[in-house]
């Protein structure tokens, strides 16, 4: 019989998460009542998938619709018997796909299934890939750009200060010349 992955005993009054886990009610509802902070949201002990505790009053959802309205936390009744107590032979008799249609059918959608899963992973980490190099570049970019801001400032302001020598310097020559004109005027006279 399978066990409770909180308790690892086996199960008592089983329930089953969204995500498909299931584990002992009591444990569940240990694991909810340990966390501080009251919230309708929580995530499943194994898989971290975040399931809610809020439910619906039945009388509000149309009827039509309440038998796809499923409760967070279900209960799961579990056969305890195995298959070699369950019927009198140790080991089932092996079923061949000659002798079974459904079984051949069954296993060639298997592997058109596989095929494709394998296709479509393929496309989605060749995508992530893509992605993956088009965020290197526009990380180079930005910094290409930050650099190239901080040069202009760099510049900007170094013309800045040759602008204001260059105003000093005229300023400085023009009163010489009016000085030397000056001296010579009174020369002359």
């Amino acid at each position: 019989m399978a066990n409770c992955g909180i308790c690892l005993s086996s199960f008592a009054s089983p329930v089953s998460l969204p995500c498909g886990h299931v584990f002992c009610l009591e444990c569940i509802r240990r694991t909810v009542d340990s966390i501080k902070s009251r919230t309708t949201s929580h995530f499943c002990p194994t898989c971290r998938a975040q399931y809610s505790l809020f439910t619906v009053d039945p009388k509000l959802i149309p009827a039509y619709l309440r038998p796809h309205i499923l409760p967070p936390i279900r209960k799961v009744f579990i056969d305890d018997a195995s298959p070699s107590t369950a019927s009198g032979s140790s080991t089932p008799a092996p079923v061949s796909p000659s002798t079974c249609p459904e079984l051949g059918r069954a296993l060639a959608e298997v592997n058109a299934l596989r095929q494709h899963c394998a296709a479509w992973r393929q496309r989605a980490e060749s995508h992530a890939m893509g992605n993956t190099a088009l965020l290197g570049l526009a990380r180079a970019a930005k910094d290409y750009a930050l650099h190239m801001r901080a040069e202009r400032d760099t510049e900007r302001s170094q013309g800045v200060l040759l602008k204001r020598k260059l105003a000093e310097l005229m300023c400085v020559a023009a009163c010489l010349l009016m000085h030397v004109h000056y001296t010579c005027a009174d020369d002359t006279q």
